[in-house]
């Protein structure tokens, strides 16, 4: 396996966003880290610019956003997502690990696809407090040791099944040639509905939906650098470049060509 992913997949146009904000990534202590994937940290300061629309296609992992006046978690966006970014600002951010909010959350996590709720209604925290002693740290370090301080609040016990599913979604996120189902099935053995009802239950989105949201970040990756298009349709497994250009068009909201000549 080839553990040396682009730590950016999944934001798009990243070269030229990253003129625009900075953002670092920050690994959990030992005891949250079957817990949280990791802490991502945005700043930025666009005063006497336009606004800047950063668009993203989210990994399977249900984030907390803290953002001054705008905190909320988010469930997973089946489309891609977009960040208005304006005049100055931070975010410091929570994405957990596939399928282990549902420890916190205590319910399907499918219904919190698509959906933004309010962080106050899972965590005992007034949420404006917590954002003014957030956001009046200047020190990284110490932000995300008040965020870990929350989380310990009312950390719940670890279920095996999120290790489980975090094999699966490593093996589809590692390995290229898995384009079907059906190859996890056998790969992990189990049945095809068990896995679909624990996807469904635990990550909020189906085994189809996280093979093929994947194989769209290493699309968007290869046709910024300028792969060919017919080419990098059967790399990631289709059979003709229409299917392809069909799914990248519902993910990305524009046609493989449409997104290499913005790259371009």
């Amino acid at each position: 396996m080839n553990n040396n992913r682009n730590p950016n997949m999944g934001i798009l146009n990243y070269e030229t966003g990253k003129n625009k904000f900075s953002i670092s990534r920050h690994a959990p202590s030992k005891d949250l880290q079957f817990f949280i994937q990791h802490y991502w940290l945005v700043d930025w300061d666009l005063r006497g610019q336009p606004s800047y629309s950063q668009e993203v296609l989210q990994h399977p992992g249900v984030n907390v956003v803290f953002q001054r006046g705008h905190s909320y978690i988010r469930g997973i966006e089946s489309r891609r997502s977009v960040n208005v970014l304006q005049g100055e600002g931070q975010i410091v951010g929570i994405l957990f690990r596939p399928g282990a909010f549902h420890c916190y959350f205590q319910a399907p996590v499918a219904t919190l696809t698509d959906k933004v709720v309010n962080i106050s209604d899972y965590f005992t925290l007034d949420v404006n407090t917590f954002e003014e002693e957030l956001f009046s740290l200047n020190n990284k370090e110490e932000k995300i040791i008040i965020v870990e301080q929350l989380l310990r609040k009312s950390m719940p016990e670890p279920d095996k099944t999120v290790d489980l599913l975090n094999g699966v979604v490593d093996e589809i996120v590692y390995n290229a040639g898995i384009t079907k189902v059906e190859q996890l099935v056998d790969q992990f053995s189990i049945t095809k509905r068990t896995l679909q009802r624990w996807f469904n239950q635990y990550i909020g989105v189906s085994p189809k939906w996280v093979i093929r949201r994947y194989r769209m970040h290493e699309a968007i990756e290869l046709i910024e650098r300028g792969v060919d298009l017919t080419q990098l349709a059967m790399d990631l497994g289709y059979f003709d470049q229409a299917h392809f250009s069909k799914d990248f068009k519902a993910a990305v909201g524009k046609s493989p060509k449409q997104y290499a000549k913005g790259n371009g």
